[in-house]
């Protein structure tokens, strides 16, 4: 049985169970990815049903983002030892109480316990879901599966950019709450499905496979044993963390700033949503282009570009003069919203053993969320003493640190082992 390389790959059931675990996997980031777009839209009328404070929503956030920070690297961690797929339906289906919870809140203290639980959910859904990439899709092909995994993010913003305003316009007191009950209802489904349907690597002794997959994955007589120490000596994922924490940074300075800065300029909240819906889609539609792309020249050479593409998104918001600018800026924007997190996803497995790719990605993960953490604070201060448009100065210099240190990437080039090259006829002597 092949694993799942999505190219050239004959119909068969190695095709159908890697084409199951790409569903799956697609279903578990769009549950998560609801974490990530929908509270923006759904605090404001959370925050008037339950008479909260800014000071309390601000706690609401920070809870959610310093519990999902430990829960990645928890996680990772222990994906290395026990089975992906337990870790999956489990936080999955936690993450799906938890949005029950939320939805059915009825004061701040049970708010801010789903919070906590919704930011534990996260990590174990999402970092062992990542790790499967590695063991189940050959290595010229995991830049296409981490973009499509990660256009269910996208999903999530296309999806609550639709949803949570018709509620909120529908029922101003508890449409909120309806639509954290509807994200709710589908992660439990999405986690009981994992369970029963994710396995945690192909079982082929002839599946060509790396050279580093050979060598690290576990036979049929060795334990799954050993904690992820290596991960933090490797270089290479070093790199892919301090990629996220520039992506980090500048994507939550957009996101925390965009809105006001278009307020500033005259333009219209309606605006606003517009554009971000464009983001929204853009980003998805591009995310399989930038793992396809990473696939055929190289992790370095697309991070390089995308920061490059952002980066000029970046500048054109910042010097604006007008309505059609921003079209243009967003679009950039849209572009690369999701590309380094599909590259970091494909990149994870890529120079460890693929037992320890969940570990990588759950350390990467602590980058993005350290960046999404100090950039928000920095661009303030620096707005409040030059203006709103120098925001994007700290935007922009993420981007460029991503350009100049994704030059040090390198991905390795995947070679057959030589117990998978069927070893050449020898004739015998005549006799």
């Amino acid at each position: 049985m092949k694993t799942g390389r999505l190219a050239g790959l004959a119909p068969g059931r190695g095709f159908t169970y890697a084409g199951i675990i790409l569903v799956i996997g697609m279903l578990v980031v769009l549950i998560t990815g609801f974490m990530e777009f929908a509270h923006s839209l759904t605090i404001p009328s959370m925050k008037d049903d339950l008479g909260l404070s800014n000071t309390q929503v601000g706690l609401l956030l920070t809870v959610l983002g310093t519990v999902r920070m430990g829960s990645c690297l928890v996680a990772g961690n222990l994906a290395a030892r026990l089975e992906s797929r337990y870790l999956v339906g489990i936080g999955t289906v936690g993450t799906g109480f938890s949005m029950l919870l939320l939805g059915y809140s009825p004061n701040y203290a049970v708010a801010l316990a789903s919070m906590a639980l919704m930011g534990l959910g996260f990590g174990f859904a999402m970092i062992p879901m990542i790790g499967l990439i590695a063991p189940w899709f050959e290595m010229q092909s995991r830049g296409t599966v981490a973009g499509l995994f990660s256009a269910g993010g996208s999903l999530a913003f296309v999806i609550s950019g639709l949803v949570v305003p018709q509620l909120v316009d529908g029922s101003p007191e508890s449409g909120w709450r309806h639509s954290w009950i509807i994200f709710g209802v589908l992660a439990l489904v999405v986690g009981a499905v994992a369970m029963l349907l994710l396995k945690d690597r192909p079982k082929d002794p002839d599946a060509v496979v790396t050279q580093l997959m050979a060598a690290e994955t576990p036979g049929p007589h060795q334990a799954r044993s050993g904690w992820a120490l290596e991960v933090y000596k490797n270089p290479y994922v070093w790199l892919l963390t301090l990629m996220a924490f520039c992506s980090g940074a500048g994507g939550n300075v957009f996101n925390t700033f965009f809105g006001e800065f278009l307020e500033a300029k005259g333009e219209s909240l309606a605006t606003a949503g517009q554009l971000l819906l464009l983001i929204g889609v853009l980003a998805g539609a591009s995310s399989v282009v930038w793992g396809r792309m990473s696939d055929r020249l190289g992790r370095g050479p697309a991070f390089a570009l995308s920061f490059g593409i952002q980066g000029l998104g970046f500048i054109l918001l910042w010097f604006s003069p007008g309505l059609a600018m921003f079209i243009v800026a967003s679009t950039f924007l849209g572009l690369t919203l999701r590309a380094a997190f599909t590259l970091c996803a494909a990149g994870s497995g890529d120079h460890v053993p693929v037992r320890f790719a969940a570990a990588a990605f759950g350390l990467i993960s602590i980058g993005a969320n350290l960046g999404s953490i100090v950039s928000p604070p920095l661009a303030g201060v620096i707005a409040d003493a030059a203006g709103i448009g120098w925001v994007f100065a700290v935007a922009l210099g993420a981007s460029v640190i991503g350009v100049a240190f994704s030059t040090f990437l390198r991905t390795p080039v995947p070679q057959a082992t030589p117990a998978a090259i069927e070893p050449p006829t020898v004739n015998p002597p005549n006799s």
